[in-house]
């Protein structure tokens, strides 16, 4: 027996119209959000660029990708105010800023930021309206906080460039490094994971003058005081390329040399530690031809060069140096006789192995002492007796857990 639908009454009809109405009206209210959300969200950015002090800034465009929780801003620039400085401080072809979805198997909902194609130009001037060597740190953090709500964990850079720019100097000056790689991953400590340094940088730069450089950084991303492990090398730089700025600024030029440089450091508890040995080898100064009708110049080189063959270590034809520094992270402290001392014991005594050392780490930082502001070095015996110290803490932090599992169970 087939059963025969009742017609439907006039109050569902009116029920069921009601329904596909408001099923529609919220279906174009959301279609017509979507279409206007990349306008809203360009006048927003536009808006928030022009809160850093003395900078004003501009994006083109962006795109939204609700599927990723994510949206692109496309060609971002950030001019110092003024118009005295004719490149702008910053600018990108893309910032991308969506949720790190890897970060929600941890049960933490985070982001992540990736730069492409970033520029920074640095430049120097005779006053402060022709310079742009720095950013107010706290007013462009808290731009960045805004653009991105979600606490940042994993933050990229590629293909970036870095400029140093003197339009005042004689000769001009640019020198710059390109092909930057930076990759910072686990700032936030989505991982969870219960080490003193959870977090990591590594970094790679390939375009600096026929040389390549690289830094490898721990840190502690959460803390407020500054808490790191790093090392970074700058290898095989040819110094002749930089000439520029050796004339500009040296008033001389060299004819060949390359210069690498190693460095470590570490800091924590507001002390920092470390070295940077800088080597250059095969270094000539004087150019004979090109400055046969410079005499001035030809003097000033031929006595930077009798200078660099005094403090050079003739087996290997390299001048080296190795500066130590430590101290408080407000106050750092570098002795300028140190170095000289440290660049004639390289010359006449040895040479210095061109490598990291692998002699600085968070342990290092411990043997730094701040008395009355002076920087020491803490003696083998006050450090056995920390260390002593620091055992017999430990060792009753374990009684004292002991007794507790003890008394639970």
């Amino acid at each position: 027996m087939v059963k025969v639908k009742a017609p439907k009454t006039p109050k569902q009809r009116r029920r069921r119209r009601i329904v596909w109405i408001v099923v529609g009206s919220l279906l174009v209210i959301l279609i017509a959000f979507r279409i206007a959300l990349p306008y809203i969200l360009l006048r927003f950015v536009n808006k928030e660029l022009q809160t850093i002090p003395g900078y004003t800034g501009h994006v083109d465009d962006i795109d939204v990708a609700l599927i990723r929780g994510a949206y692109t801003i496309k060609v971002i620039k950030l001019d110092k105010t003024g118009g005295k400085i004719p490149v702008p401080f910053f600018s990108a072809e893309k910032i991308d800023l969506s949720v790190e979805w890897r970060a929600l198997f941890h049960r933490r909902l985070v982001g992540k930021i990736i730069v492409l194609h970033p520029i920074i130009n640095f430049a120097k001037g005779p006053t402060k309206e022709t310079s742009q060597t720095e950013i107010p740190t706290q007013s462009w953090t808290a731009v960045v906080g805004k653009l991105m709500p979600l606490k940042i964990n994993r933050f990229e850079i590629m293909d970036g460039e870095v400029h140093y720019l003197d339009f005042y100097s004689n000769p001009k000056v640019n020198i710059f490094a390109t092909d930057i790689h930076i990759l910072a991953t686990n700032l936030s400590n989505a991982l969870k994971q219960k080490v003193e340094l959870p977090s990591s940088v590594e970094a790679t730069c390939s375009g600096i003058y026929g040389g390549h450089a690289n830094l490898h950084m721990k840190l502690n991303a959460l803390d407020s005081i500054p808490t790191f492990e790093a090392k970074a090398e700058l290898l095989d730089m040819d110094v002749a390329k930089l000439n520029d700025f050796l004339s500009a600024y040296g008033k001389f030029d060299v004819k060949q040399g390359n210069l690498s440089i190693y460095t470590e450091a570490a800091a924590k508890d507001h002390k920092l530690t470390g070295y940077a040995k800088p080597i250059i080898k095969d270094l000539r100064v004087v150019n004979w031809k090109e400055d046969k009708d410079h005499p001035l110049k030809l003097a000033w080189e031929a006595l930077i060069g009798a200078v660099n063959w005094v403090v050079k270590n003739k087996g290997k034809d390299q001048t080296a140096t190795r500066i130590e520094f430590s101290g408080d992270l407000r106050d750092p402290n570098i002795n300028t006789w140190y170095i000289i001392s440290q660049v004639l014991r390289n010359g006449f005594i040895q040479a210095l192995y061109p490598a990291l050392e692998n002699s600085v780490n968070m342990n290092t930082v411990d043997q730094v002492k701040i008395t009355n502001g002076k920087v020491e070095k803490k003696s083998k015996k006050e450090v056995r007796k920390e260390e002593k110290k620091k055992a017999k803490e430990d060792r009753k932090k374990d009684d004292k857990k002991k007794d507790d599992n003890a008394n639970t169970t």
